[in-house]
């Protein structure tokens, strides 16, 4: 993918030159956290054997690698993402996996001609809170369903329901200010977290029988030292981090109260910490 595609260029720039590379370093931990969400997903989309699947948002490929298990050799999955570092990793994973009926489209799901009326379920996990356009990308979306095509993804809820979140970024504006004003709803990771917003762009993109559910989560979090490193890394706090540029002594600082804050959270029976979630469980049919 050598050119930023519009109208998604700050997207394109964000996961090719800083998240994606972030994300491809971290890949192990962050997958083996967010595998709670993918059971919900997977769950609630219910792939059959010998479906069609768009993934937008495939990232580094661990939720096309379940979907190809579930479709089969009869079925097949096309796995969309905007970054190059990320595709990179996903190919991999799937070439280990002999994965061979799941492809993979560096392209945006936002204005990207898919075939028509080609795929039965369209999923994502975390991959469609960055559309510039979010109208336009899910009529884009419809479009590539057959008739009664099923859409089902994951988006984060608000940051007050995420913990996880809440509690590091508090420290990380303590400690180097707000952030610079965005306009309300920007692309970003929290962009969905309003279910009647969801619901009204849904509706809006030819989307009919629509569910927008808060569920609850525990996420499988590392030890405190190496969760508030992430912390700097990803998510609100991660992005302020990013943003504000802190030297060494005060990431030093940051890291050191994240560290104790993340000390308190409760841990799980296997070890490492429970971290409570919330995220938007979204459904809905083609008309």
């Amino acid at each position: 993918m050598d050119e930023a595609p519009t109208p998604n260029e700050a997207q394109w720039r964000n996961w090719n030159e800083i998240s994606g590379p972030k994300w491809v370093r971290a890949a192990a931990v962050m997958e083996g956290r967010l595998a709670p969400v993918n059971d919900l997903l997977l769950s609630e989309a219910a792939p059959r054997p010998g479906e069609q699947v768009l993934e937008i948002g495939c990232g580094a490929g661990a939720t096309t690698l379940r979907l190809a298990a579930a479709v089969g050799a009869t079925g097949g999955v096309l796995g969309v993402d905007i970054s190059a570092p990320m595709l990179a990793l996903a190919e991999r994973s799937l070439g280990e996996a002999g994965a061979a009926q799941a492809k993979l489209l560096a392209a945006d799901a936002q204005i990207h001609p898919f075939p028509a009326g080609a795929f039965a379920l369209a999923l994502s996990r975390f991959g469609v809170m960055f559309f510039a356009d979010p109208i336009a990308a899910f009529r884009n979306i419809a479009a590539a369903l057959a008739p009664g095509g099923r859409l089902v993804f994951a988006a984060w809820a608000g940051i007050e329901a995420n913990p996880h979140w809440e509690i590091p970024y508090a420290i990380a504006r303590r400690h180097l200010g707000p952030p610079k004003p965005r306009p309300p709803r920007s692309p970003g990771p929290l962009a969905f977290s309003d279910a009647d917003y969801v619901r009204d762009i849904l509706a809006a993109a030819g989307f009919e029988a629509i569910t927008v559910t808060p569920v609850a989560v525990t996420l499988a979090g590392r030890g405190a030292a190496e969760e508030a490193e992430l912390a700097t890394l990803f998510g609100p706090s991660g992005a302020l981090v990013e943003e504000k540029r802190p030297d060494d002594a005060l990431r030093a600082t940051l890291h050191e109260e994240m560290t104790a804050a993340f000390a308190r959270f409760p841990t799980l029976p296997g070890g490492g910490l429970a971290l409570p979630a919330t995220v938007m469980m979204a459904s809905a049919r083609r008309r």
